[in-house]
């Protein structure tokens, strides 16, 4: 690796860790297409997932005292579940520009129509729809592995106040993340090269994301729906490039 790689990387994930820390978002989105330029896109991704559970674990211990809101979450959190396996059984079936777009609609409308959706988030509509959002984010990491644009611009729409919609993004990721790394172990996917990557990529993410939560807490509630509307187009946009052009 020469050193214009490696100021790449370090660059990378420094952007990627503090995309995370300011709102539970941003590592897989900003990190994996570097890495993958480098290492290519299956260890790309089998590295990432290790910067993204020490990630995950930091955003909901610094968010403990958010806990009480997590347990309205248990519908979304099972239905994400389940959803997760179902879409990794249509993994080889489905078409995936056709899910692509079915996504970015979504995404879409919950941008400019979420709050008439959603209504008031301790509301009888949005209870019903948390569980819904929360199985079609898990379809979408079982077929696409990019959950973020349904699950984010949810809480997005719900008006979730900083602390809560980063502890409620990361806890959710934290579930999916945790299953990749089992999965990956049983498949004999983490080398001692790919594992001693994934350890190394965490130092410049742990010092950027620290900057990030001290981020956070200085952006107004306007100004961080602004930061979560232009990582959903982001991630919107970095999905459809990964189906209709990559």
């Amino acid at each position: 690796m020469g050193p214009v790689q490696l100021l790449t990387l370090v660059v990378g994930l420094g952007i990627a860790g503090l995309a995370k820390g300011a709102t539970a978002m941003g590592l897989p989105l900003i990190a994996t297409p570097i890495l993958a330029s480098v290492f290519g896109p299956k260890q790309a991704v089998v590295i990432i997932t290790i910067p993204i559970v020490v990630a995950n674990t930091l955003l909901v211990v610094q968010g403990w005292r958010a806990f009480g809101y997590l347990r309205t979450l248990v519908p979304l959190v099972a239905a994400n579940a389940i959803g997760t396996v179902i879409g990794a059984l249509l993994l080889a079936g489905l078409d995936q520009k056709t899910f692509a777009i079915l996504i970015t609609a979504m995404v879409v409308l919950f941008l400019l129509r979420g709050d008439r959706l959603v209504g008031d988030p301790g509301a009888r509509r949005a209870r019903l729809l948390t569980p819904i959002v929360g199985f079609v984010g898990g379809v979408m990491q079982g077929t696409t592995s990019i959950s973020s644009p349904v699950i984010g611009s949810f809480f997005h729409a719900m008006r979730l106040p900083p602390r809560e919609y980063v502890i409620t993004l990361a806890a959710v990721f934290q579930l999916s993340s945790i299953v990749q790394v089992i999965s990956y172990s049983a498949l004999g996917l983490f080398t001692p090269e790919l594992v001693t990557l994934g350890i190394l990529a965490c130092i410049p993410m742990l010092l950027a994301l620290g900057a990030g939560i001290a981020l956070r807490g200085r952006l107004d509630q306007v100004r961080f729906r602004q930061v979560i509307v232009a990582l959903l187009v982001a991630s919107v946009a970095n999905l459809l490039w990964r189906t209709f052009v990559s």
